[in-house]
């Protein structure tokens, strides 16, 4: 079961997301979104 924390992290991530596909993303950004696939793989969920 994933914390408010995570859950306020993804959602604040996803909605970053959303948002800058139209644009480049950084390297930051793509680390970030690598990280949180990779913690979903961990957690059993589909990313």
């Amino acid at each position: 079961m994933a914390t408010k924390d995570q859950i306020r992290k993804h959602l604040s991530l996803s909605s970053s997301v959303t948002l800058s596909v139209s644009k480049p993303s950084n390297g930051a950004e793509t680390q970030k979104i690598r990280v949180m696939e990779h913690v979903q793989i961990s957690k059993g969920a589909k990313a």
